[in-house]
């Protein structure tokens, strides 16, 4: 299942975390692909990246995570996608627990718990938009 997996990871001025995530993905499995969507940084992340075994997709500018998430999912070759944040906030071996469920959903979503998300407002926010997807799509979504 894992050789079927692109791994989408955007990335905005991650230099110290880049590269150890995608190594740690690369010992985690083996992954049709893993892409780091380098969204204008003014650090180092591409070329840390790249060197850690990353295919590095380049915008000119910044464009924001969505942006970067849309340019990823466009560029993978896999015929699942894995999305993760490249600031080292999510463990390599998890992305391997999450895509063992594809065999039985569709869509798998890892959720943190609301003591590890950042600041009251933005855990207000993210419970909002977690309410509208469990309503529009009828499932619970803890995390979206």
């Amino acid at each position: 299942m894992i050789e079927t997996v692109s791994v989408v990871v955007p990335a905005f001025n991650e230099s110290a975390s880049i590269g150890p995530l995608v190594s740690g993905l690369q010992l985690a499995g083996g992954w049709r692909e893993i892409i780091v969507v380098d969204d204008g940084s003014s650090d180092d992340t591409a070329a840390r990246a790249a060197h850690a075994g990353a295919r590095v997709v380049r915008h000119p500018y910044n464009k924001g995570n969505g942006a970067s998430v849309k340019t990823g999912i466009r560029s993978a070759s896999g015929a699942f996608i894995l999305i993760l944040d490249a600031d080292g906030q999510h463990r390599p071996a998890d992305a391997v627990r999450l895509v063992a469920k594809l065999d039985e959903y569709d869509l798998v979503v890892g959720a943190r718990s609301s003591a590890t998300q950042a600041g009251s407002t933005r855990r207000l926010g993210n419970a909002a938009l977690n309410s509208l997807a469990s309503y529009l799509t009828e499932r619970q979504i803890p995390d979206l």
